[in-house]
Protein backbone atom coordinates (compact mmCIF):
# COMPACT_ATOMS: atom_id res chain seq x y z
CA UNK A 1 0.00 0.00 0.00
CA UNK A 2 0.94 3.50 -0.94
CA UNK A 3 2.20 5.29 2.12
CA UNK A 4 -0.07 8.27 3.48
CA UNK A 5 1.97 11.52 3.98
CA UNK A 6 1.46 15.28 4.29
CA UNK A 7 4.11 17.79 4.64
CA UNK A 8 1.45 19.88 7.22
CA UNK A 9 0.91 16.81 9.65
CA UNK A 10 2.58 14.85 12.29
CA UNK A 11 3.85 11.29 11.12
CA UNK A 12 3.17 9.33 13.92
CA UNK A 13 6.37 6.31 13.40
CA UNK A 14 5.66 2.66 14.79
CA UNK A 15 8.35 0.10 14.44
CA UNK A 16 8.51 -3.49 15.18
CA UNK A 17 11.01 -5.86 15.75
CA UNK A 18 11.24 -9.40 13.76
CA UNK A 19 9.76 -12.26 15.41
CA UNK A 20 8.72 -9.70 18.39
CA UNK A 21 11.91 -10.08 19.95
CA UNK A 22 13.02 -7.86 22.31
CA UNK A 23 15.82 -5.19 21.34
CA UNK A 24 16.32 -2.86 24.78
CA UNK A 25 18.02 -5.50 27.40
CA UNK A 26 20.17 -2.67 29.34
CA UNK A 27 20.45 1.23 30.27
CA UNK A 28 23.66 1.10 27.08
CA UNK A 29 20.88 -0.74 24.49
CA UNK A 30 18.50 2.43 25.32
CA UNK A 31 21.51 5.33 25.41
CA UNK A 32 22.97 3.94 22.06
CA UNK A 33 19.52 3.84 20.47
CA UNK A 34 18.72 7.39 21.31
CA UNK A 35 21.68 8.78 21.07
CA UNK A 36 21.55 7.64 17.45
CA UNK A 37 18.18 8.77 17.21
CA UNK A 38 19.37 12.31 18.27
CA UNK A 39 22.34 12.67 16.02
CA UNK A 40 20.58 11.14 12.40
CA UNK A 41 17.50 13.24 13.03
CA UNK A 42 19.89 16.63 12.88
CA UNK A 43 21.30 14.90 10.00
CA UNK A 44 18.68 14.66 7.95
CA UNK A 45 17.06 17.75 9.35
CA UNK A 46 13.70 15.40 10.87
CA UNK A 47 11.70 17.67 13.44
CA UNK A 48 11.11 15.39 16.17
CA UNK A 49 8.01 15.75 18.37
CA UNK A 50 8.39 12.58 20.86
CA UNK A 51 9.81 9.39 21.53
CA UNK A 52 9.06 6.20 23.58
CA UNK A 53 11.48 3.33 23.78
CA UNK A 54 9.70 0.13 24.70
CA UNK A 55 11.33 -3.38 25.22
CA UNK A 56 10.02 -4.52 22.14
CA UNK A 57 9.11 -1.76 19.86
CA UNK A 58 9.61 1.97 19.42
CA UNK A 59 7.11 5.19 19.06
CA UNK A 60 8.21 8.01 17.29
CA UNK A 61 6.42 11.64 16.21
CA UNK A 62 7.70 13.64 14.05
CA UNK A 63 6.99 16.27 11.02
CA UNK A 64 9.24 16.70 8.18
CA UNK A 65 8.99 18.04 4.51
CA UNK A 66 9.55 14.65 2.62
CA UNK A 67 8.60 11.72 3.07
CA UNK A 68 11.60 9.89 1.26
CA UNK A 69 14.24 12.25 3.26
CA UNK A 70 11.97 10.40 6.69
CA UNK A 71 12.19 7.06 5.20
CA UNK A 72 15.95 7.47 5.03
CA UNK A 73 16.40 9.25 8.60
CA UNK A 74 14.07 5.91 9.96
CA UNK A 75 16.42 3.41 8.02
CA UNK A 76 19.96 5.02 8.57
CA UNK A 77 19.45 5.31 12.33
CA UNK A 78 17.85 1.41 12.80
CA UNK A 79 21.11 0.00 10.67
CA UNK A 80 23.63 1.79 12.41
CA UNK A 81 21.69 0.82 16.42
CA UNK A 82 21.59 -2.65 14.61
CA UNK A 83 25.11 -2.99 13.54
CA UNK A 84 26.00 -1.98 16.73
CA UNK A 85 24.31 -4.11 18.85
CA UNK A 86 25.25 -7.38 16.69
CA UNK A 87 28.86 -6.12 16.99
CA UNK A 88 28.55 -5.96 20.80
CA UNK A 89 26.36 -9.33 21.44
CA UNK A 90 28.05 -11.80 18.85
CA UNK A 91 24.39 -11.96 17.23
CA UNK A 92 23.23 -11.82 13.56
CA UNK A 93 21.34 -10.67 11.13
CA UNK A 94 18.10 -8.01 11.14
CA UNK A 95 16.70 -7.25 13.94
CA UNK A 96 14.02 -4.35 12.90
CA UNK A 97 10.91 -5.05 10.14
CA UNK A 98 12.26 -3.07 6.72
CA UNK A 99 8.79 -1.91 6.86
CA UNK A 100 7.84 1.11 9.58
CA UNK A 101 4.56 1.15 10.78
CA UNK A 102 3.14 4.78 10.19
CA UNK A 103 0.23 7.47 10.36
CA UNK A 104 -0.28 10.79 9.21
CA UNK A 105 -2.25 13.10 12.12
CA UNK A 106 -3.96 16.23 10.82
CA UNK A 107 -6.71 17.23 13.26
CA UNK A 108 -5.19 18.56 16.82
CA UNK A 109 -7.66 15.91 18.28
CA UNK A 110 -5.77 13.43 16.76
CA UNK A 111 -2.62 14.48 17.21
CA UNK A 112 -3.20 15.28 21.17
CA UNK A 113 -4.80 11.67 21.04
CA UNK A 114 -1.45 10.27 19.59
CA UNK A 115 0.56 12.01 21.90
CA UNK A 116 -1.02 10.65 25.08
CA UNK A 117 -0.86 7.22 23.13
CA UNK A 118 2.85 7.73 22.85
CA UNK A 119 3.38 8.81 26.55
CA UNK A 120 1.39 5.84 27.87
CA UNK A 121 2.79 2.91 26.26
CA UNK A 122 4.57 2.14 29.86
CA UNK A 123 1.46 2.81 31.84
CA UNK A 124 -0.15 0.31 29.82
CA UNK A 125 2.60 -2.26 30.38
CA UNK A 126 2.50 -1.34 33.88
CA UNK A 127 6.39 -0.14 33.81
CA UNK A 128 5.05 2.86 35.88
CA UNK A 129 1.97 4.57 37.39
CA UNK A 130 2.45 8.04 35.84
CA UNK A 131 3.76 8.80 32.16
CA UNK A 132 6.35 11.13 33.56
CA UNK A 133 7.59 8.63 36.06
CA UNK A 134 9.50 6.67 32.91
CA UNK A 135 12.96 7.22 31.98
CA UNK A 136 12.46 6.18 28.41
CA UNK A 137 9.95 8.39 26.62
CA UNK A 138 11.82 11.19 28.36
CA UNK A 139 8.39 13.58 29.19
CA UNK A 140 9.94 15.14 32.29
CA UNK A 141 12.72 17.21 30.06
CA UNK A 142 9.42 18.92 28.54
CA UNK A 143 8.97 20.36 31.82
CA UNK A 144 10.20 24.55 31.02
CA UNK A 145 11.02 24.03 34.96
CA UNK A 146 13.53 21.21 34.70
CA UNK A 147 17.13 22.22 36.32
CA UNK A 148 19.49 20.43 34.35
CA UNK A 149 21.85 18.05 36.79
CA UNK A 150 25.13 19.39 35.36
CA UNK A 151 24.23 22.70 37.52
CA UNK A 152 22.75 20.99 40.46
CA UNK A 153 25.11 18.27 41.51
CA UNK A 154 28.69 18.31 42.67
CA UNK A 155 30.91 16.21 40.65
CA UNK A 156 33.56 13.82 40.84
CA UNK A 157 36.39 14.17 38.92
CA UNK A 158 35.72 10.67 36.64
CA UNK A 159 32.26 11.79 36.54
CA UNK A 160 33.23 15.18 35.11
CA UNK A 161 35.53 13.64 32.59
CA UNK A 162 32.56 11.49 31.74
CA UNK A 163 30.35 14.48 31.66
CA UNK A 164 32.99 16.85 29.33
CA UNK A 165 33.10 13.70 26.64
CA UNK A 166 29.29 13.32 26.77
CA UNK A 167 29.48 16.57 25.50
CA UNK A 168 32.14 16.88 23.30
CA UNK A 169 31.18 13.94 21.48
CA UNK A 170 27.89 16.10 20.75
CA UNK A 171 29.27 18.48 19.48
CA UNK A 172 31.30 16.64 17.16
CA UNK A 173 27.88 14.96 15.84
CA UNK A 174 28.98 11.61 17.52
CA UNK A 175 26.43 8.98 18.61
CA UNK A 176 27.50 7.02 21.96
CA UNK A 177 29.33 3.87 21.09
CA UNK A 178 28.95 0.71 23.60
CA UNK A 179 32.60 0.78 24.16
CA UNK A 180 32.85 4.72 24.88
CA UNK A 181 29.48 3.92 27.07
CA UNK A 182 31.46 1.36 29.20
CA UNK A 183 34.25 3.83 29.95
CA UNK A 184 31.98 6.72 30.72
CA UNK A 185 30.46 4.59 33.40
CA UNK A 186 33.48 2.70 34.68
CA UNK A 187 33.99 3.17 38.37
CA UNK A 188 31.58 5.36 39.31
CA UNK A 189 28.92 4.80 41.79
CA UNK A 190 24.77 4.33 40.99
CA UNK A 191 24.42 7.90 42.31
CA UNK A 192 27.21 9.16 40.16
CA UNK A 193 25.58 6.48 36.95
CA UNK A 194 22.11 8.09 37.77
CA UNK A 195 23.77 11.46 37.47
CA UNK A 196 25.43 10.80 33.95
CA UNK A 197 22.25 8.72 32.04
CA UNK A 198 20.25 12.02 32.71
CA UNK A 199 23.09 14.39 32.18
CA UNK A 200 23.44 12.38 28.82
CA UNK A 201 19.57 12.59 28.05
CA UNK A 202 19.84 16.53 28.69
CA UNK A 203 22.61 17.03 25.78
CA UNK A 204 20.94 15.02 22.93
CA UNK A 205 17.68 16.02 23.53
CA UNK A 206 16.01 16.36 20.47
CA UNK A 207 12.87 17.36 20.67
CA UNK A 208 10.60 20.10 19.71
CA UNK A 209 9.22 20.67 23.34
CA UNK A 210 7.38 23.89 22.29
CA UNK A 211 6.11 22.50 19.39
CA UNK A 212 4.69 19.72 21.19
CA UNK A 213 3.04 21.91 24.18
CA UNK A 214 1.29 24.20 21.81
CA UNK A 215 -1.17 21.61 21.27
CA UNK A 216 -2.02 22.04 25.35
CA UNK A 217 -2.29 25.05 27.28
CA UNK A 218 0.99 24.51 29.34
CA UNK A 219 3.02 21.63 30.58
CA UNK A 220 1.84 21.18 33.05
CA UNK A 221 -2.14 20.60 31.34
CA UNK A 222 0.01 18.17 28.93
CA UNK A 223 0.78 16.08 31.48
CA UNK A 224 -2.98 16.45 33.51
CA UNK A 225 -4.01 15.31 29.99
CA UNK A 226 -1.97 12.38 29.08
CA UNK A 227 -2.40 10.77 32.53
CA UNK A 228 -5.89 11.37 32.45
CA UNK A 229 -6.44 10.05 28.77
CA UNK A 230 -4.26 7.24 27.56
CA UNK A 231 -4.94 8.27 23.51
CA UNK A 232 -5.56 5.73 20.87
CA UNK A 233 -3.88 4.43 17.61
CA UNK A 234 -6.79 2.44 15.26
CA UNK A 235 -4.07 3.68 11.85
CA UNK A 236 -1.51 1.35 12.90
CA UNK A 237 -1.45 -2.46 13.88
CA UNK A 238 0.57 -2.93 16.78
CA UNK A 239 1.38 -6.32 18.01
CA UNK A 240 0.95 -7.18 21.69
CA UNK A 241 2.23 -9.35 23.77
CA UNK A 242 0.71 -9.66 27.28
CA UNK A 243 -0.82 -7.08 29.18
CA UNK A 244 2.43 -6.43 31.40
CA UNK A 245 6.34 -6.00 30.34
CA UNK A 246 7.10 -6.69 34.07
CA UNK A 247 7.90 -10.47 33.62
CA UNK A 248 10.86 -8.76 31.07
CA UNK A 249 12.60 -7.42 34.46
CA UNK A 250 11.95 -10.97 36.41
CA UNK A 251 13.85 -12.10 33.53
CA UNK A 252 16.47 -9.87 33.91
CA UNK A 253 16.61 -10.61 37.63
CA UNK A 254 16.86 -14.17 37.46
CA UNK A 255 19.61 -14.12 35.01
CA UNK A 256 21.35 -11.93 37.77
CA UNK A 257 21.00 -13.95 40.36
CA UNK A 258 22.56 -17.06 37.57
CA UNK A 259 25.35 -15.30 37.87
CA UNK A 260 24.55 -14.25 34.14
CA UNK A 261 25.72 -10.51 34.74
CA UNK A 262 25.29 -9.09 30.80
CA UNK A 263 21.66 -10.96 30.02
CA UNK A 264 22.68 -10.31 26.52
CA UNK A 265 24.74 -13.14 26.18
CA UNK A 266 21.73 -15.32 26.07
CA UNK A 267 21.31 -14.43 22.58
CA UNK A 268 24.42 -16.23 21.56
CA UNK A 269 23.49 -19.39 22.84
CA UNK A 270 23.27 -22.32 21.03
CA UNK A 271 19.60 -23.59 20.81
CA UNK A 272 20.07 -26.61 23.18
CA UNK A 273 20.89 -23.86 26.29
CA UNK A 274 18.39 -22.01 25.25
CA UNK A 275 15.51 -24.76 25.85
CA UNK A 276 17.07 -25.37 29.12
CA UNK A 277 16.73 -21.34 29.97
CA UNK A 278 13.25 -21.90 29.28
CA UNK A 279 12.31 -24.66 31.60
CA UNK A 280 13.96 -22.53 34.80
CA UNK A 281 12.75 -19.35 33.35
CA UNK A 282 8.87 -20.37 33.23
CA UNK A 283 9.65 -21.81 36.68
CA UNK A 284 11.14 -18.91 38.35
CA UNK A 285 9.52 -16.07 36.58
CA UNK A 286 5.95 -14.99 35.33
CA UNK A 287 6.99 -14.92 32.06
CA UNK A 288 4.92 -16.65 29.05
CA UNK A 289 6.43 -18.66 27.05
CA UNK A 290 5.68 -16.47 24.24
CA UNK A 291 7.92 -13.70 26.46
CA UNK A 292 10.49 -15.69 27.14
CA UNK A 293 10.96 -16.84 22.98
CA UNK A 294 11.12 -12.73 22.73
CA UNK A 295 13.73 -12.69 25.18
CA UNK A 296 15.79 -15.09 24.08
CA UNK A 297 15.06 -14.43 20.28
CA UNK A 298 13.98 -17.92 19.55
CA UNK A 299 12.79 -17.72 16.13
CA UNK A 300 9.52 -19.18 15.71
CA UNK A 301 8.86 -21.75 13.44
CA UNK A 302 7.10 -21.71 10.24
CA UNK A 303 4.57 -24.07 9.40
CA UNK A 304 4.67 -26.13 6.74
CA UNK A 305 1.18 -26.74 4.75
CA UNK A 306 0.88 -30.23 4.18
CA UNK A 307 -0.73 -30.73 1.08
CA UNK A 308 -4.20 -31.95 0.66
CA UNK A 309 -4.59 -35.13 -1.39
CA UNK A 310 -6.47 -34.99 -4.34
CA UNK A 311 -10.36 -35.96 -4.20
Amino acid sequence: MKRKFNEDGIMHIYQRTISGYNVFYCLEDFILFYTIVSVYAKKFGINLLAMCLMIDHTHLLASCSNLEMLSRFISAYTSVFVREFNLHTGRSGPLFKKAYGSAVKMEWKKIRSAIAYLFNNPVEKQLCTKAEDYTWNFLRLYCPEYTPVSTTMKRSRKLKRSMKMVKDNFNKGYYLKYTLLDYLYKDLSKHEKRILTQYILEVFFPFDTEMVCKYYKSYEDMVIAINSNTGSEHEIKENHYGKTDVPYREIISCLNNMNIADCRSVLTMDTGMKVQLTGILKQKTSASSTQIRKFLQIPIKKKTKVPKEPK
